[in-house]
């Protein structure tokens, strides 16, 4: 009773809550699982040397490991979108959280281009696979410090973890294109695993659908 009586009428904590955050953390354990096995029954790819689209399918091969790896860049990309939604389903009223939610949507982009565009199109057409990278690089970290904000007024502890890991993803990034080409596999998948972890962090709270009207001011609440 005490319970119920602390969550606020207006917290929209739902069954579209559980649905959304459940994607959002299944998509990133499936990404996960998908390239372990991938590069584990690939006899050309490896995880340390040999980066994630390396693994991912192209129009010239098309061997089950390449296809394992297309499967869960897509489940990521299912799980980029339900974070996008879940967070926007909050009704925060600030437009850092706004231009933050919906720059997912450019991350989702970027993904599915590099997967999709670069995997199935020939040396003929235009190269796009490190601009999609350039963007990706910039929209995500953007993301993370743009929403950081509305999550430290719920936890100051949570808040700064967010603000120092999109400053950490922004800063180490960039020396990804200086990491010598013999690691690239294990310095892109260290990225990817902090990207992961952050939306399965939302998707946690999503999930959760903490009383965020109730923890925020007037002034920063949505409206329907």
């Amino acid at each position: 009773m005490q319970q119920e009586a602390a969550i606020s009428k207006d917290s929209g904590t739902d069954t579209t809550s559980r649905v959304l955050g459940g994607i959002a953390i299944a998509g990133c354990v499936i990404s996960v699982v998908m390239d372990f096995i991938g590069v584990g029954i690939s006899d050309r790819v490896g995880m340390i040397q040999n980066t994630i689209s390396n693994l991912a399918a192209s129009k010239a091969e098309g061997t089950p490991a390449d296809e394992l790896a297309d499967i869960g860049i897509y489940a990521f990309v299912v799980s980029v979108l339900a974070t996008t939604a879940g967070l926007l389903r909050w009704r925060i009223d600030r437009l850092d959280w706004k231009i933050g939610s919906w720059l997912l949507v450019v991350v989702a982009v970027c993904v599915v281009l590099i997967a999709g565009y670069e995997a199935y199109t020939t040396d003929e057409g235009p190269v796009i696979h490190y601009r999609l990278v350039y963007v990706l690089g910039v929209a995500f970290p953007l993301t993370v410090l743009l929403t950081a904000g509305q999550f430290w007024e719920i936890s100051k502890g949570l808040g700064l973890s967010l603000y120092i890991g999109g400053v950490a993803w922004a800063v180490l990034g960039p020396l990804f294109f200086f990491v010598p080409t013999g690691y690239d596999g294990a310095y892109e998948r260290m990225l990817a695993g902090g990207m992961l972890a952050w939306f399965i962090t939302m998707g946690v709270m999503i999930w959760d659908d903490p009383d965020i009207v109730r923890q925020v001011s007037e002034d920063q609440r949505g409206h329907d």
